[in-house]
């Protein structure tokens, strides 16, 4: 960019430059200037502020692009929080044998309740942290992260809860059925030692299988792998 002002300056000071010749250089400072401002501009997306605030279109609206990015993980931490936490092969079988993770996933509106959510997300710390590029992601916190438990005021709304509630209906209205499918069918096909950490370890990977299935979270790896910009 210092060749075009330095001789944009050059020829402003010359006195027998003929007319019209410094356009060229006066409209390519123009274009490199613009291009700076461009580069140089705020970031792809601009989140609202992380607290309690008023239930607007923009916060509204963040709590939806936050869900698009979370969604695969929201839906994981809900399923694996269906099955026994220390269960052997045995108790694991009898589990998938029955109706309750069908019919827990059916459910999305009894599933996806906002205090339910909030008690599991704080118990386990994990955060929905954003991005300047405006993507999102779950983390996890070494203090408890704050979610609002009922979030149906209007003027009282925490977007980051609505963000994990959205991702959570979104997901099961969906394709309940289906991830519940795919995680018994995961799990079937796999091989585990029939020790409770071995499960578990088994577990995990069928619950990541079933979430698979569901369109919200194949739409969040294809965002992941984007990264940011433009839903």
């Amino acid at each position: 960019m210092g060749a075009p002002i330095c001789s944009l300056i050059r020829c402003r000071r010359q006195t027998n430059v003929a007319p019209g010749s410094c356009r060229g250089f006066g409209f390519l400072l123009t274009v490199v200037v613009s291009a700076v401002v461009r580069t140089d501009a705020a970031p792809a997306y601009k989140w609202p502020e992380a607290g309690m605030g008023q239930r607007t279109s923009d916060r509204l609206s963040a709590g939806k692009r936050a869900a698009k990015y979370i969604a695969c993980g929201v839906c994981e931490e809900l399923v694996l929080s269906l099955f026994p936490g220390e269960g052997d092969a045995d108790m694991i079988a009898r589990f998938l044998e029955g109706e309750s993770l069908t019919e827990s996933l059916g459910d999305a509106k009894g599933f996806c309740g906002m205090r339910d959510l909030a008690k599991l997300f704080k118990g386990r710390r994990i955060e929905v942290e954003t991005k300047p590029d405006g993507s999102a992601l779950l983390s996890s916190l070494s203090t408890i992260p704050f979610y609002e438990e009922i979030n149906t005021s209007d003027l009282v709304f925490h977007w980051k809860s609505f963000a994990l509630q959205h991702a959570c209906t979104e997901t099961f209205r969906k394709d309940g059925d289906e991830v519940a499918q795919g995680v018994v069918k995961a799990y079937h096909a796999s091989t585990g030692g029939g020790m409770p950490v071995e499960e578990r370890k088994r577990v995990v990977e069928a619950v990541k299988a079933g979430c698979r299935m569901a369109r919200t979270c194949k739409a969040a790896g294809k965002l992941a792998g984007g990264g940011g910009g433009e839903l």
